[in-house]
């Protein structure tokens, strides 16, 4: 046991339950604050201290029993009664919002807390990523045990009550390009990340390991698979359009149906510039096949989550043929102009940053109650002419840590020039969000970050990425400051 300097009080950490996603932030947490402590820190759960003198309950000749004198306090109002208490005492602002919390940090009585609040499990496990991305700013020296430990103490007061403006946000990525999908989810989670689109030909033989370990992180995992993407069918002709409704029903049942997926996610023959077949838009013949196939989609399982990946570039104005879509279904818009849909982090001038913003505010303000949905590129993606394969069944994300170290040193120097363009432009994503968000308040944005060794290394630009979508109304300078983090963007590997 540590010897603690006189007066010095020693850490609890306080939590509500010890299950679901509140059971993932508090063994996060944990494993952060025990950085800055040379003793065991207890944990009990709130319900094991009275509500009143905050003194452990139990017998104190069957286990030690140390006091509560300082402590970290996480939970919901419903699962921590600590919580409840500094709520109802309005000693501590209640969060805003769906998978909104509220970090607090200040003295209560005679002791100095940090408490995390949870509009639910999500908002506790997003607060425990802020506290810990803020505890990696202090920079206290590893050999100073005693700094450490005050530097917990010193702490500046914060009452910050943060919900995320994008609600659902992720990366778009082919899934044999995942070498670690574990380190992969991990570093997902650390930028507040919530939904992983995984696009294989054929589904990975450990798909379910892979879902589980997301949710244990609030991520939804959708498959990616083809509607006909790729086998150039005419979707004009009633054989075409029969055999793409066949692809993408045999695909289901025989390899995602049993897979505990959050949804499914599906390419047709969009991919080109041409915007008209046989006298009739492309989107209008996208649109009769798309309900079709669905229908069948939905008898297996109603209440499947559907995304359409559906590039801008052969519909443009003809978007409004999409008006018949069945509203289940949710467009997600690629390839609509440039910065952030372009493959390099590049506006494409002013003129076509404008262009690209007006047509997408279009698309935001068309399908009314159903979500803004797009895949935001500029970021490394497949190495196609030397590297893309298809594949049959494989297992994801299985890689030795030495493959992950060596691929990440080959791929730096087209991160750098990335990171670099981004240093530059971010701004103006921040502003696309921004003003997107006025028009639809349900945005959900999945990046193309592929191939990047993102589990070995946070680059710069995806942390940018991920705080813009958290909350684009920060200034500039704060968002810079927020994805530069040490806990954010070290590498892990």
């Amino acid at each position: 046991m540590a010897d603690l300097t006189p007066n010095e009080k020693r850490w609890t950490l306080l939590y509500g339950t010890n299950a679901g996603l509140e059971k993932q932030a508090l063994i996060e947490l944990h494993r952060g604050a025990a950085q800055f402590l040379n003793y065991v820190l207890p944990v009990r759960a709130a319900s094991e201290v009275d509500r009143q003198t905050w003194k452990p309950l139990g017998s104190a000749e069957r286990r030690y029993q140390p006091p509560v004198e300082q402590a970290i306090v996480i939970g919901t109002a419903k699962s921590n009664r600590i919580i409840a208490d500094l709520l109802a005492s309005k000693v501590v602002p209640a969060p805003n919002g769906e998978q909104g919390f509220t970090l607090w940090i200040g003295n209560y009585r005679e002791q100095r807390l940090i408490v995390v609040v949870g509009a639910d499990a999500a908002g506790v496990y997003y607060g425990t990523q802020e506290l810990l991305a803020m505890l990696s700013d202090n920079g206290a020296p590893l050999d100073k045990p005693v700094i450490r430990r005050e530097s917990l103490v010193k702490l500046p007061d914060t009452s910050r009550v943060e919900t995320p403006v994008v609600k659902e946000r992720g990366i778009w990525t082919w899934g044999y390009v995942i070498y670690d999908y574990r380190r992969f989810l991990d570093n997902m989670a650390r930028l507040k990340f919530n939904m992983l689109t995984i696009w294989n030909s054929e589904a990975p033989v450990n798909l379910p390991e892979i879902c589980d370990y997301a949710h244990q992180r609030g991520i939804k995992i959708i498959a990616g698979f083809n509607w006909g993407w790729g086998h150039k069918k005419d979707i004009s002709s009633a054989d075409g359009r029969a055999f793409i409704k066949k692809l993408a029903l045999d695909a289901y049942r025989e390899e995602y149906q049993r897979a505990p997926l959050d949804g499914i996610y599906f390419q047709t023959e969009t991919e080109h510039k041409n915007q008209l077949l046989n006298g009739r838009s492309i989107a209008a013949w996208c649109c009769d096949m798309v309900n079709d196939i669905a229908r069948e989609f939905y008898k297996i399982n109603p209440k499947l989550s559907i995304q359409f990946g559906l590039h801008a570039t052969s519909i443009r104005a003809h978007y409004v043929d999409l008006a018949k879509l069945d509203k289940r279904i949710i467009i997600t818009w690629e390839d609509a102009g440039a910065l952030p849909f372009s493959y390099q982090p590049n506006p494409n001038h002013e003129d076509g940053y404008k262009k690209t913003l007006a047509y997408s505010k279009q698309l935001a303000a068309f399908r009314p109650g159903t979500p803004f949905a797009l895949v935001p590129k500029g970021w490394i993606c497949l190495r196609w002419n030397d590297e893309f394969a298809k594949h049959g069944p494989l297992l994801l994300g299985e890689r030795s840590l030495e493959y992950l170290r060596e691929r990440l040193t080959a791929r730096q120097g087209e991160w750098n020039a990335t990171n670099s363009g981004w240093f530059k432009h971010y701004p103006l994503a921040a502003k696309f969000y921004r003003e997107v968000s006025k028009i639809n308040p349900n945005i959900w944005a999945t990046g193309l970050v592929e191939d990047g060794m993102f589990e070995a290394r946070i680059q710069p630009s995806v942390a940018l990425f991920a705080e813009t979508l958290w909350n684009p109304h920060q200034s500039d300078a704060e968002i810079l400051s927020r994805a530069m983090r040490p806990y954010v963007t070290t590498t892990t590997v």
